[in-house]
């Protein structure tokens, strides 16, 4: 057998296959004095003679070389040889939607598509003492009323990593609705099992916010146990499909992770007419106004028909 091969029962030890199996730790100064034929794999402790603290070290084939394979330099993205080229980044993930900024600079309700029942209305909103623009969701003043925002395209791969961030900020917590997230319903209608994933909270349960997520057969919702006030509040979902399980972050606080129902197969296009939605409805005969800061979300989408 050879010196790299793994070890059995009845392999006798040596020197040099201890060597070549087990990672050697030195400084640079002392690294720089080994065989690389004898050795794979370097861990510096102190930088000297081309070798860098905290890096490892890969011994090349031709016993001549080492390859640093530490992944801890910042980096630019401005060529090979700063993590590569950013162009190439970009060519390489065409499939990736992201939002970017558009959806949290300058946020007008003219950017989404509307959805208002009864006495809901949606307005831009521009705070008097901070200047901050927003989104104004209100339900007006007849119970059972709604207002919703949507952002709608290509439909959503959820066989595939995904998440978003936003903000809002609510007036009144106590008798109210709100759902937010990928493809999740409107207030106005009955809640259905497309796969989605998404935050809701509804006073007639709880004051909660819950986690919520669909997978095309059952939908089901989770308490995080974090009630909804009327601060301006943050949250930061992320779904990983092959685990699966979708991490929820209020408020970039403890995370809560959902485990249960996780869209994982590829979504069809029969509800792309709502990839990211906000909606409010008002469980009162009274105003219950949201204000929608904006958010961020980036997923994947079909390029390609044999991908559906």
């Amino acid at each position: 057998m050879s010196l790299g091969d793994s070890w059995s029962n009845t392999t006798p030890a040596s020197s040099s296959k201890l060597n070549v199996t087990n990672v050697i730790s030195g400084t640079g100064a002392y690294l720089a004095t080994l065989d690389k034929t004898r050795h794979k794999i370097f861990v510096c402790t102190s930088t000297g003679s081309g070798f860098t603290v905290n890096h490892v070290y890969l011994c090349n084939i031709d016993g001549l070389s080492v390859t640093d394979i530490t992944d801890v330099d910042v980096h630019t993205h401005s060529g090979s040889s700063s993590g590569g080229g950013y162009d190439n980044i970009i060519r390489a993930n065409m499939n990736i939607f992201d939002t970017g900024a558009y959806l949290l600079t300058n946020p007008f309700k003219s950017k989404w598509v509307e959805d208002v029942s009864v006495t809901g209305v949606i307005t831009d909103h521009t705070d008097g003492t901070t200047f901050e623009r927003s989104i104004k969701l209100d339900t007006g003043a007849t119970s059972a009323s709604t207002a919703s925002i949507k952002q709608v395209g290509l439909e959503w791969d959820c066989t595939k990593e995904s998440g978003y961030k936003c903000l809002h900020r609510i007036e009144t917590a106590t008798s109210i609705a709100i759902k937010e997230g990928f493809n999740m319903e409107n207030l106005d209608v009955a809640n259905d099992n497309e796969r989605k994933y998404g935050h809701e909270v509804c006073t007639t349960v709880n004051n909660n916010w819950f986690a919520t997520s669909a997978d095309g057969t059952t939908r089901s919702s989770s308490d995080t146990g974090t009630a909804m006030n009327t601060n301006r509040t943050s949250f930061r979902a992320e779904c990983t499909p092959s685990s699966p399980k979708i991490d929820l972050y209020i408020d970039e606080g403890t995370v809560f992770t959902k485990s249960s129902n996780i869209p994982t197969t590829y979504l069809d296009n029969t509800a792309t007419g709502r990839l990211w939605r906000v909606s409010l409805k008002n469980n009162t005969g009274a105003s219950r106004p949201l204000y929608f800061y904006g958010v961020h979300f980036v997923y994947q989408g079909p390029l390609k028909w044999d991908e559906q």
